[in-house]
């Protein structure tokens, strides 16, 4: 009785090995189809409803990236009040802010230590006090401070914004009792790292946001990176909104301010901060 031959058996040795190949080659790509569909409709299953995809706004090709939505969004930036980069990212907050300061909830807040002396200290406390009794003044004075000549440019930007210095003492001075501002300045023992007086008027929201240094922009509740111009801190804000308001189609400048006090553009610092 005569053996039946496999297929294989059959082919002459060269071309048994070609459709080998072959068939093998059609197996991996029939395995790579089935894992491209499976990922594919895994990833459109498991996809967060409320993540969307980063607008970008056309007239700058700037990516925003995703941010928290809501109706009204909170922004926030910490800075300390003499950081370079801190200067320079509030530089470009305040156009965002003056442009939407009727339709989001924009605030200035300090990280929790200092590096830059006693001077940023008082510094920090003085605005603390402005945004907090005397807020429809502090625009106008966070303006001119930032590009002061020198650390004392405060004092004519006091008067240049209106503020009521005699209230604004009075709030520095029940800040300093309230949170102990000036003892723990006093106190180096309890200084972070035995070198940064602690700063502890924020030191909450510092801890639950994960503030690490100067600038750091929390909006509604999580950190977002933007650059440094005013443009990219508006898209920013403007991507956290759940209906953008007609604001949001201004243009705003693209060019980055100098890094530390004074006016006029200079390179975009990126990811730089004082921590």
């Amino acid at each position: 009785m005569e053996e039946k031959k496999s297929f294989f058996a059959n082919l002459e040795p060269k071309s048994a090995m070609i459709v080998g190949v072959v068939a093998g080659f059609l197996v991996l790509c029939a395995i790579g189809f089935v894992v491209m569909l499976v990922v594919y409709f895994g990833g459109k299953d498991n996809t967060d409803n409320n993540q969307k995809t980063p607008i970008v706004d056309d007239s700058q090709n700037t990516p925003v990236p995703v941010v928290v939505k809501s109706d009204k969004p909170v922004v926030e930036l910490f800075v300390m009040a003499f950081c370079p980069f801190g200067l320079q990212m509030q530089k470009a907050f305040v156009p965002a802010w003056e442009l939407l300061k009727d339709k989001a909830d924009f605030s200035v807040k300090f990280v929790s230590y200092a590096m830059h002396g006693k001077e940023e200290i008082e510094e920090n406390t003085r605005q603390y006090c402005i945004q907090a009794e005397q807020p429809e003044k502090y625009i106008s004075y966070l303006k001119c401070f930032v590009v002061g000549k020198d650390k004392n440019g405060y004092k004519s930007c006091l008067t240049s914004a209106g503020v009521n210095e005699a209230k604004l003492n009075t709030c520095v001075n029940n800040a300093n009792n309230k949170f102990g501002i000036m003892a723990k300045f006093d106190d180096q023992g309890s200084w972070l790292n035995g070198r940064y007086p602690i700063y502890s008027v924020h030191a909450d929201l510092n801890e639950k946001y994960g503030v690490q240094g100067s600038p750091t922009l929390i909006i509604n509740g999580a950190e977002v990176q933007a650059n440094r111009t005013p443009a990219a801190v508006k898209q920013a804000v403007c991507a956290a909104f759940n209906n953008a308001p007609a604001e949001c189609a201004q243009k705003l400048s693209t060019a980055a301010a100098v890094a530390g006090f004074g006016a006029g553009t200079g390179a975009d610092t990126g990811t730089a901060a004082c921590e």
